[in-house]
């Protein structure tokens, strides 16, 4: 088989499998991405709490 004829159908399996894709609506879209925005916060400020007490407890020993 050539390469044109295996892009071709592979290119068409494509097709068929985008076809079976469900995309989450607007108000899941939404809430999913609130969820990361807090989560980002969430673990930012809990880094810079273990680096603010790792650092106090560095400056202390020195």
């Amino acid at each position: 088989m050539s390469r044109v004829v295996e892009m071709q159908k592979f290119m068409n399996e494509v097709k068929v499998e985008a076809k079976k894709v469900t995309w989450p609506d607007r108000k899941e879209t939404m809430q999913s991405t609130l969820l990361v925005f807090v989560m980002v916060i969430f673990i930012a400020l809990f880094l810079w709490l273990v680096d603010w007490g790792l650092s106090s407890l560095v400056k202390q020993v020195i």
